[in-house]
């Protein structure tokens, strides 16, 4: 899917590219890291750091099940994260 990813984390509005519609610059960036380093990688790059606190702060369960389900709506299988 090409649309971004979009989530409520609480009251905070979580929005990532879809992991099939990366920029190539962002692609660049990621090209040689392992799957976790890339995930936290384009994370970093795509949100504000109010949003990385949030993200920081989750449920390490609801954590991972929000990165699945990026993953999902992506379209993609990459692993553990």
């Amino acid at each position: 899917m090409k649309d971004d990813f979009v989530e409520l984390v609480g009251q905070v509005e979580v929005r990532l590219p879809s992991l099939t519609y990366l920029k190539p610059g962002l692609i660049r960036k990621i090209r040689r890291l392992g799957v976790a380093d890339a995930l936290y990688t384009i994370i970093e790059l795509s949100v504000t750091q109010d949003i990385l606190s949030v993200l920081d702060e989750m449920d390490h369960d609801e954590y991972h099940r929000l990165l699945a389900s990026w993953q999902r709506h992506s379209g993609v299988s990459l692993g553990e994260s």
